[in-house]
């Protein structure tokens, strides 16, 4: 029996975007049946999430579960620094020294191989590919003689970065602990946009964590939208920051834009992670950014991108600059988007 979900908000928010990704991926780590999203032909599009084999109300005991469960496991973990103490998941922390502490990089890769090593034996799929999406702190990447740990995250991790702070203690931690003892029809209810519960903030709440500007937000669509950050793969590069799909420039640490995919035909959680990794999509995503800095005029877009993308279902895209703070520790987060057909 097919089951739906409508999620709250609409084509117009990062949030909605990325929670029905997180949604989509949950389900899946619950079926091999059909799992698909598409957004449905309401004057202002909703996002649909429809399952077979899976009810809105198991999803939402699922997301509690799954809460529990890191809780208990890699997302409390933390590791002592020669310079603090912080989680060796998140992809962007204080950078580490090897030459005045060398034992912090073989005390932090020996924690991550160990969590990752239970979440195989847990066949936590999506624990896993979250934590691939998010990404890790690049060793690898240097300015001159100076680390640039950040230059291996996601661009789609944006918490800011106050007084040190990093995403995965300061904000993961404490969403799997709150949520883990929510009941499946309060799940459901903020899923829904039947409620907001934002226990972490009010009027200027940083909950929904960059996907849309800072403002009160239901928590279990806040962390839907976190793991929706699994359906956008990241590549790490030698010579620029690590490779985000739908972010633009795809070289700023910062990126100024982002292009998401908008299907109206249902598809699957992995045609829809196809898509967002294909050259065709990344031909958009940088066609509408260079028009969106001025740099190219409206229309022109590669017709051949264009003709691929549609026969997969998804003529159109959901546009978003994205706010950078003049900071230090800048915040980031998606402004209300547009539309763009293909």
């Amino acid at each position: 029996m097919k089951h739906s979900i409508t999620v709250a908000g609409d084509v117009y928010s990062g949030l909605t975007h990325f929670a029905l990704a997180g949604l989509s991926l949950i389900a899946r780590s619950l079926t091999d049946g059909a799992v698909t999203t598409h957004w449905n032909n309401d004057p202002t599009p909703k996002g649909v999430l429809e399952m077979e084999d899976v009810t809105p109300l198991e999803l939402a005991e699922a997301a509690a579960q799954i809460s529990q469960s890191w809780h208990d496991g890699w997302a409390t973990t933390q590791v002592q620094y020669g310079e603090g103490t912080f989680s060796p998941f998140s992809p962007r922390f204080k950078a580490i020294n090897p030459t005045k502490f060398p034992e912090d990089w073989s005390r932090h890769q020996e924690a991550r191989s160990k969590d990752l090593d239970q979440l195989q034996e847990q066949s936590d799929m999506l624990g896993l590919q979250f934590i691939q999406a998010l990404g890790e702190a690049a060793y690898w990447r240097f300015n001159g003689n100076s680390p640039r740990p950040d230059h291996g995250a996601s661009r789609w991790e944006m918490k800011t970065r106050n007084a040190g702070e990093e995403f995965v203690s300061q904000k993961l931690a404490k969403f799997v602990e709150e949520l883990a003892s929510w009941d499946p029809e309060r799940v459901l209810a903020g899923w829904q946009g039947d409620k907001i519960e934002d226990p972490f903030g009010g009027d200027a709440s940083r909950t929904p964590s960059g996907f849309t500007p800072p403002g009160e937000t239901d928590l279990a669509l806040a962390f839907a939208a976190l793991i929706g950050i699994g359906q956008y793969p990241i590549a790490p590069r030698a010579s620029h920051v690590t490779f985000t799909p739908g972010a633009y420039p795809a070289t700023d640490l910062h990126p100024k834009f982002a292009a998401l995919p908008v299907p109206t035909t249902p598809i699957s959680p992995e045609r829809f992670e196809s898509i967002v990794l294909s050259s065709s999509w990344n031909d958009i995503v940088n066609a509408l950014g260079a028009q969106a800095e001025g740099k190219t005029e409206e229309g022109g877009l590669p017709e051949k991108a264009i003709a691929s993308l549609r026969a997969y279902g998804v003529p159109a895209a959901a546009t978003f600059r994205i706010y950078v703070s003049p900071a230090k520790a800048p915040e980031r987060y998606f402004e209300r988007g547009r539309v763009q057909l293909l």
